[in-house]
């Protein structure tokens, strides 16, 4: 993940209303392991499609093809 993809997920957010710690509690998870994401730290399938679905955007348009943990 680039830190272009990080910003455009955080920029989304905003604009949405929603925070990790939203969608962290949604997913039984923690904030943590919801920028951990967010930032490239971490690829988890179910938090990346949580997040896509979320902000209503395609999961290809947050993450590139080659980055795809689905």
């Amino acid at each position: 993940m680039t830190r272009e993809q990080s910003i455009k997920i955080k920029v989304l957010m905003l604009q949405a209303g929603i925070s990790a710690a939203e969608i962290g509690r949604r997913l039984g998870t923690t904030r943590q392991a919801v920028t951990g994401v967010i930032n490239g730290q971490w690829k988890s399938p179910r938090v990346r499609k949580a997040i896509s679905e979320t902000l209503g955007v395609p999961h290809t348009d947050l993450w590139n093809n080659h980055d795809r943990a689905l």
